[in-house]
């Protein structure tokens, strides 16, 4: 099944104050949302850069990237100067449920307590752990989320290349 994901968030990188899917719709033919962890997390910053340094690629191919935090748009802003990004950096979070209610059965995003994502939620309940990547294909009328991928651990988490691989098989 494929799951309608529209977002209009806060933008902490280059470009608008605010990035929408629809107006990353009506100028590529898909989206690669890498969703990152936190600031603590050493594969996360590596994976921002590294999709940094491939955006030229993706850009070539019709492909855009976004990155998204489940934070502030302050500390989206201070990632993407930080680590010097080319592409936007999207604030995006929830409170979820509180440690009670977890236990009450309401699960969290993640097992071990890092905040979940909003408009990003189906994309990310698709990786088994942060960070990951979602694909959404943008050449129809609402964007489609085509393909989710996250590792086993956290050092599995799609490279740059893996992500527009599996961008462009999603929209062959």
């Amino acid at each position: 099944m494929q799951w309608i994901v529209r977002f209009e968030l806060p933008n902490g990188g280059p470009g608008p104050a605010t990035v929408a899917s629809d107006d990353l719709a009506a100028e590529f033919d898909a989206v690669v949302v890498l969703l990152l962890r936190d600031h603590y997390c050493q594969v996360s910053r590596e994976r921002a850069s590294a999709y940094s340094d491939a955006f030229g690629q993706f850009a070539a191919e019709d492909v855009a990237v976004v990155g998204a935090l489940s934070d502030t748009e302050e500390r989206a802003g201070y990632w993407r100067k930080r680590y010097d990004l080319d592409y936007p950096v999207l604030a995006d979070s929830s409170e979820g449920p509180s440690a009670a209610e977890a236990d009450a059965g309401a699960a969290t995003a993640m097992t071990d307590g890092t905040p979940r994502f909003d408009a990003f939620s189906d994309i990310e309940l698709g990786v088994d752990t942060l960070p990951g990547i979602g694909v959404l294909d943008t050449r129809s009328k609402y964007p489609r989320l085509v393909h989710s991928e996250g590792g086993e651990t956290l050092q599995e988490c799609p490279t740059p290349e893996e992500a527009l691989d599996a961008a462009l098989e999603a929209i062959a």
